[in-house]
């Protein structure tokens, strides 16, 4: 039976926020708008679109980030719910990549692109 690290993980990192140790003394949460080079980051947004084509479905945090779930992992995922976070905060966590480096970003899309692999990976937030 494999291991599902990301739930496994999630309740020593509450316990870590809650009691403010290691990189948790000083919240590493970005706002999506503070995005300013590819790697890890936790990420803090609203949601201003959330569309579903080929490509998979496709989260749009404030017009700086783009969430995508790819079509091959998207069972994962709550989709009915995920269609219904326009206007919702949302705290996402993984690899940010630039877009404008690798030739694909086209006019009026977001430079930033965080691909969603697991659910844990994407939460509401107050």
């Amino acid at each position: 039976m494999a291991v599902r690290w990301p739930m496994c993980m999630a309740p020593a990192e509450r316990s870590a926020r809650q009691a403010g140790l290691g990189l948790w003394r000083q919240s590493p949460v970005l706002k999506a708008d503070q995005i300013t080079a590819p790697g890890f980051a936790v990420l803090s947004g609203r949601v201003s679109n959330v569309q579903r084509n080929r490509g998979g479905l496709w989260v749009e945090l404030q017009d700086s980030v783009v969430l995508r779930i790819a079509p091959n992992v998207l069972g994962q995922f709550d989709v009915s719910m995920l269609e219904q976070l326009k206007g919702q905060q949302v705290e996402a966590r993984g690899w940010v990549l630039d877009r404008s480096r690798r030739g694909e970003l086209k006019s009026a899309q977001a430079r930033w692109l965080l691909p969603l692999t697991d659910p844990a990976m994407l939460q509401l937030t107050q």
